[in-house]
């Protein structure tokens, strides 16, 4: 799951991204190759059946009446606003529920700088440990691949993620609200209660240390709540159906719309009647109203693209709807789960090293403007940036500070100004005064 590429793509170019067309796993190809191989059996189906299998002209002209009739009204489906739309709103909701994944890195940096020492070592693992339990609850809730991890407490227990007292802990509070609720909350609870303890005993110094812990883990068991309700609250189903249906639809009548047609040609007889002629006579007409002009390439190639198009972007939205799947491209919840359990442990359990500071490596100098480069490296370095007003360049009379007395500014006209209002305020009176003084007086003039 989740497929990594952007590595084939160092640089942008042909080749970098031709490469990507070849990869399999989260492709277009794996994801549309069977809904496409079933579209261009059907049509082939219809196209051989009707270039061999309609003898009677009846047939065969009803046929082509009917074609050239869903040719006619199939871009009455708006489809490319109907499916962009929609693919939108998948795409930035599939986003969102990745940048909400809680990480424990800040909570454990935290702890080790905050509760420092020997002696608070075990208490930040439980913190850490209880953290962690929560955001697995939470996941459980929502990934199938980590429900299938971990599909009783029992299971939680064995690995070490929790302990006997504390699932008997979670199994009464299930009882209690029936298996109603989500309980991912509860570790986040016991993890406060030892901060408070060890805030209570002196082990945090002060009150802003206290809060800040705190508030990483609120925000913490926070992204669990906007996991469990993106999980609950879904895009509504009648605009997932609607854009499915339209979709298959939509490709349903292009299989008849799309065929090509070799329609009987006819000419009309002295006796006003119609007589069926060769095809290309001149001046014969068909009676169905199929553009003759088209040529019959048997396979409609920019159908296929059309298809390709249109069906990829519906796989892309299947897909990211559910981002806690086993698709390709779904997360991969297994691996946060083992990364921020032993990230964690390692950032909390780090021991206080009590040797002296090493001096810094540039002593009392200044770095040089630019670090040294590699052979590799240097063969692509850039020049420094270049902002718009790096290279204005000003003549020395332009550049002079505003000098009256300089005879370069006697020759430049005063820039009229305009007129003045002050407002005086006598004191001495019951009511204010206003004297309305013209600066300029012959600017009234």
């Amino acid at each position: 799951m989740t497929v990594t590429y952007i590595q084939h793509v160092h640089t942008a170019g042909r080749l970098g991204t031709l490469r990507l067309l070849t990869i399999w796993k989260g492709g277009v190809v794996k994801g549309i190759w069977r809904d496409l191989l079933l579209y261009l059996i059907l049509y082939a189906g219809i196209s051989i059946t009707y270039r061999l299998g309609f003898r009677d002209e009846g047939i065969k002209s009803g046929f082509e009446r009917f074609c050239v009739f869903m040719d006619k009204f199939d871009e009455y489906i708006p489809l490319g606003f109907i499916l962009g739309f929609y693919v939108t709103q998948v795409v930035n909701r599939w986003w969102t529920q990745v940048m909400t994944i809680p990480w424990l890195d800040t909570l454990c940096m935290n702890l080790a700088s905050y509760m420092p020492g020997v002696g608070m070592k075990n208490t930040r693992r439980l913190i850490t440990r209880y953290a962690m339990l929560a955001n697995i609850l939470t996941l459980r809730r929502v990934s199938t691949s980590v429900v299938k991890r971990f599909p009783t407490y029992q299971h939680l227990v064995e690995t070490g993620l929790m302990t006997e007292k504390e699932m008997k802990k979670l199994e009464k509070l299930d009882k209690t609200t029936e298996g109603l609720h989500a309980t991912a909350w509860y570790p986040i609870q016991w993890a406060q209660v030892i901060l408070r303890k060890a805030k209570e005993n002196g082990s945090i110094t002060s009150d802003l240390l206290f809060q800040e812990l705190q508030k990483n883990l609120q925000d913490i068991s926070s992204g669990n709540g906007t996991l469990l309700m993106y999980a609950w609250v879904n895009i509504p189903l009648v605009y997932t159906q609607l854009v499915t249906i339209a979709v298959h639809i939509y490709f349903f009548v292009t299989l008849f719309s799309r065929q090509y047609l070799n329609p009987s040609s006819y000419t009309i007889s002295s006796g006003g009647e119609y007589v069926c002629v060769p095809p290309g006579t001149a001046d014969s007409v068909n009676l169905v109203g199929y553009d003759d002009s088209l040529l019959d390439f048997y396979v409609p190639f920019f159908t296929i693209l059309q298809f390709v198009f249109y069906f990829g972007w519906l796989k892309v939205a299947e897909t990211l709807i559910n981002p806690f799947g086993e698709d390709d491209d779904d997360i991969d919840a297994n691996y946060i789960i083992d990364r921020n359990f032993q990230i964690g442990y390692l950032m909390v359990s780090a021991e206080d090293d009590d040797e002296e500071p090493e001096e810094d490596t540039y002593g009392d100098t200044i770095p040089p403007a630019s670090l040294p480069h590699t052979v590799s490296s240097y063969k692509h370095k850039e020049h420094a940036p270049v902002l718009p007003a790096d290279n204005l360049h000003l003549s020395e009379e332009a550049m002079m500070l505003n000098n009256p007395e300089h005879p370069v500014f006697s020759q430049l006209q005063t820039p009229k100004s305009s007129p003045r209002i002050s407002l005086s305020l006598d004191e001495r009176q019951n009511h204010a005064a206003i004297d309305m003084v013209i600066a300029r007086p012959q600017a009234l003039l």
